[in-house]
C-alpha cells in the first residue's frame, strides 16, 4: 500500500519531470552539459519509481500517472477527517500544511528540509505561494490562531512556468540544492520547496539555515 507521502512525492516529481522535458525540448540539445544534467535527472527519477534507465519517457509518464492514481486510492486511516481547504488563506489549509511537514519530518527523505520548514513556521518566516490562483501568504500555526487571513495577490501562472522562473541554477544549468535538499529561490536566495497539501500544490520558501549548496 502506497503511503500519502509517497503519493505527494510522485505528484511533485511529475511537475519537475514536465519542466525538465520542456526545457530539454526548448534547448534543442544545444549544450552537452545540459544534456548530461537532463539525462541524469530523468534516470534518477526513473530509478526512484522503478523504471529502467532505458525506458521511454512517455512510458515513464504513463507509469507515473498510474502510480499517482494508485496512491490516491490508498488510505491507511480508518477515521474520517474534515477535508483540508485548498485556499492557502485559511486556517484549515495551514493545519494541513503543518501535518504534511510533520509527516515529512518522519519520512527519512526530506526530513531535514521538513525540520527547517517547521522551524520557519514557528518563527513566522515560512512563505506559501499558490501560483495557479495568484496568492502568497506567511504561514501560521492554526493551533494557535484558527482565524483565516488575507494573502497578497500575485500574478497567476502555471507551475511549470513558475518553477522555471523561480528556481536558481548552477553553472551547468541544473537546479541548485542546499545541503538539506531544498531548492533555492532565485529572487530571495531563500530555501524553497514544492509541496502538495491534500492535493493542492504550493511553493514554500524560508530563510536558509544550512550554509552553502550541495556539492
Amino acid at each position: 500500500m502506497v503511503s500519502s507521502i509517497n503519493s505527494a512525492q510522485l505528484a511533485s516529481t511529475q511537475i519537475f519531470l514536465r519542466v525538465l522535458k520542456e526545457e530539454k525540448q526548448a534547448s534543442g540539445g544545444s549544450s552537452s552539459g545540459n544534456d548530461d544534467y537532463y539525462a541524469s535527472a530523468l534516470n534518477g527519477l526513473m530509478r526512484d519509481y522503478g523504471q529502467d534507465d532505458g525506458s521511454d519517457s512517455e512510458t515513464y509518464d504513463t507509469s507515473l500517472l498510474r502510480a499517482i492514481g494508485a496512491a490516491g486510492g490508498a488510505d491507511d486511516s480508518t477515521e474520517e477527517e474534515a477535508p483540508i481547504s485548498d485556499d492557502i488563506q485559511t486556517a484549515s489549509f495551514m493545519k494541513g500544511l503543518k501535518a504534511r511537514l510533520e509527516e515529512m519530518k518522519s519520512s527519512g527523505d526530506g526530513a531535514l528540509k521538513a525540520k527547517e520548514m517547521l522551524a520557519a513556521l514557528e518563527a513566522g518566516t515560512l512563505t506559501v505561494t499558490d501560483a495557479l490562483n495568484g496568492r502568497k501568504i506567511k504561514a501560521w500555526d492554526a493551533a494557535d490562531d484558527k482565524a483565516d487571513r488575507t494573502g497578497e495577490q500575485t500574478s497567476r501562472t502555471d507551475w511549470s512556468s513558475f518553477l522555471k522562473t523561480q528556481l536558481s541554477r548552477d553553472k551547468s544549468g541544473g537546479y541548485e540544492l542546499t545541503k538539506a535538499g531544498a531548492h533555492i529561490d532565485k529572487a530571495s536566495g531563500e530555501s524553497a520547496s514544492l509541496l502538495t497539501v491534500d492535493g493542492t500544490y504550493v511553493y514554500v520558501t524560508w530563510p536558509a539555515t544550512t550554509a552553502g549548496s550541495a556539492a
